[in-house]
């Protein structure tokens, strides 16, 4: 298992850096709920983990750097997600985004331009229907207060995160200055047999 960590400055106050861990989570069981909670339980109060599909690639330079100022510069958030091509909640794809199209270059190119255009702001989605999971950047602590992520199969753990975070009245919000290309089962929004 490989990863990622990044650190920058994030509670100046008390000279402590906040850590981005990024995983791509996987449970021979299809337990992905299990998988994220193993990951989370790992990474200190303060950290933040950024889990993505094995499906779903970042389409620009830097991102790593662009999470992180969005993460700093919009702290009252708990939970985030991001714009992708291919999910089934519509406010998570950018308009007129092709979901036939394959083509890297196309996607590096939504990515660049989402960034330029939207920088670190963010929407509020705390109320708006549960989030497709293809990206899910969490801060460990409020991980704790909701209890972690449900151990079952591998649908609907994403959606019901982001339910508990709402219970809690704690904000959800979507990056739309970040945007994962997704293969989502080759573009067939039937096909779910891999996740059963």
């Amino acid at each position: 298992m490989t990863i990622r960590k990044q650190t920058f400055k994030g509670d100046i106050k008390n000279n402590k850096p906040t850590k981005i861990y990024y995983f791509i989570p996987w449970n021979s069981d299809k337990n992905i709920g299990r998988s994220y909670n193993e990951l989370m339980s790992l990474v200190d109060d303060d950290d933040w983990v950024c889990f993505i599909d094995g499906d779903a690639v970042h389409t620009t330079h830097f991102f790593g750097l662009r999470i992180e100022e969005i993460v700093r510069t919009n702290p009252d958030y708990s939970l985030f997600t991001c714009y992708t091509n291919r999910v089934n909640r519509k406010y998570q794809l950018p308009s007129d985004v092709d979901w036939d199209n394959d083509d890297q270059k196309y996607h590096r190119n939504i990515g660049e331009e989402l960034w330029e255009k939207n920088k670190t702001q963010v929407i509020d989605i705390t109320t708006s229907d549960p989030l497709s999971g293809v990206m899910i950047l969490i801060r460990k602590k409020d991980w704790s207060i909701v209890g972690g992520f449900k151990e079952e199969k591998m649908l609907g753990v994403d959606n019901d995160i982001h339910t508990k975070f709402k219970e809690a009245n704690l904000k959800v919000g979507l990056m739309t200055g970040i945007y994962l290309q997704h293969w989502y089962r080759g573009g067939d929004k039937r096909d779910t047999k891999h996740l059963l």
